[in-house]
């Protein structure tokens, strides 16, 4: 199998998984809609497992493609490399992020850091947020993260 091929395959499975990912998430919401308290727990929870489930197969993957011997796959070695970095580095920020939300007083919070760009979604377990939560994650997240707030969204569920 050629080195296209192979790089065609892993990124269409890692696809797949996410898709996967995200209709489990949203199958579990609907599922439980009747009692808020179960679906906000399930929603974090269930997010979270899915997040790192999907961030270790796609690290399982990179691994493979690191561990490929041969000169005819250096730039893909070094692309996957590159890939992991990014991908460590979001799981850090992510950790961070949610590390000083909850230390805030939120109750919990999902921070989803993109690997590819600069966006970032929170999502915080709090009916209604006013004007000051909405600042102080701003400012939280530029402050730690260096990213402009043109690219965070802030959801409350």
């Amino acid at each position: 199998m050629s080195k296209g091929k192979k790089i065609a395959l892993i990124v269409s499975m890692v696809c797949v998984l996410v898709v996967a990912a995200v209709l489990n998430v949203t199958l579990l919401t609907n599922k439980n809609k009747p009692n808020d308290d179960v679906v906000q727990t399930s929603f974090f929870e269930t997010s979270r497992l899915d997040r790192q489930a999907t961030r270790d197969y796609e690290i399982a993957e990179l691994n493979q493609i690191i561990n490929m011997e041969g000169d005819e796959y250096a730039e893909a070695r070094q692309n996957a490399l590159v890939k992991k970095q990014k991908i460590v580095d979001a799981m850090e920020t992510e950790l961070l992020l949610e590390t000083l939300l909850k230390a805030q007083g939120y109750a919990d919070v999902l921070v989803t850091v993109n690997a590819n760009s600069d966006n970032v979604s929170v999502i915080v377990d709090k009916d209604e947020l006013a004007r000051e939560d909405t600042v102080r994650i701003y400012n939280i997240i530029a402050t730690q993260a260096s990213i402009s707030n043109d690219y965070v969204r802030i959801l409350s569920v």
